[in-house]
């Protein structure tokens, strides 16, 4: 066993500046290695907490972009948690 823990993650965002939302789809794209269900929702594993990947994706969002991600927990409950 690595020790290393995957936490499971669908996010969804809208964003209203265009050139925030393409950093904000790099960002899934590369560092989280998310897959992409459509430009605005991806499915993400990553060894980042909830409160680590909420301040990656703060510096994305202004004043009425709209962010939420769904947690799976490791005993299959599931957390939305919105970002405004």
């Amino acid at each position: 066993m690595s020790g290393f823990l995957l936490h499971d993650y669908v996010l969804t965002f809208e964003i209203a500046d265009p050139a925030r939302g393409e950093g904000l789809r790099d960002l899934c794209k590369s560092e989280l290695e998310g897959d992409e269900i459509t430009s605005t929702t991806w499915e993400i594993s990553t060894r980042l907490s909830p409160h680590e990947l909420e301040r990656k994706l703060e510096s994305f969002l202004a004043e009425g972009d709209r962010a939420a991600y769904y947690y799976l927990t490791d005993t299959k409950r599931l957390f939305r948690v919105d970002l405004i």
